[in-house]
């Protein structure tokens, strides 16, 4: 079953980020808890981890793209 990878609530009320670079491809296998994505917010830039292991399937936005919170497809599928 795919997951959907979306912003996560990273605190302080921040509900959006840039994406500043993508840390795996398309087809990469994933570990829990490995780096996937840095994200630009207006406190610091900051690296997301995987919720958990998969294959990413798809990456739904480019660098520099906005990716706001819990918005469906915003992020990677696996």
């Amino acid at each position: 079953m795919a997951y959907v990878f979306t912003f996560p609530d990273v605190g302080e009320g921040i509900h959006e980020g840039r994406i500043v670079e993508w840390l795996v491809a398309e087809g990469a296998t994933v570990a829990e808890d490995e780096a996937l994505v840095k994200v630009e917010t207006d406190k610091a830039v900051v690296e997301l981890p995987s919720p958990r292991a998969g294959v990413v399937l798809k990456l739904h936005a480019a660098a520099d793209a906005p990716f706001p919170r819990a918005a469906a497809h915003s992020g990677s599928v696996w």
